[in-house]
């Protein structure tokens, strides 16, 4: 098997592993629904970009700004603030503490 094959088989097993989520009905709240405030951890996360941040499962998490007339939330992971799409923001599970 030659290495472009075998490059794009890795792809799309690593874009559909990216997909799914191991959360079930109720287990865990996108994080762009949280409000102002409130505070969780991290439950699901496929976001290779975010995890490098620190958002990662497990991780701590605070919502300093989540208005929905913006675009963006502002979120805070230890002594990091990050400001965050929404659109990704909406594909991250959080459980409430």
């Amino acid at each position: 098997m030659n290495a472009r094959r075998r490059m794009r088989q890795w792809g799309q097993r690593f874009v559909q592993s990216r997909r799914a989520c191991p959360c079930k009905q109720g287990d865990c709240i996108p994080l762009s629904d949280l409000s102002q405030g409130k505070s969780g951890t991290v439950y699901c996360n496929n976001d290779l970009r975010t995890i490098e941040r620190g958002i990662y499962m497990g991780a701590k998490i605070t919502i300093f700004r989540n208005e929905s007339e913006e675009p963006n939330i502002i979120v805070a992971v230890g002594d990091s603030r990050y400001v965050l799409d929404r659109r990704i923001a909406q594909h991250i599970g959080v459980r409430v503490d």
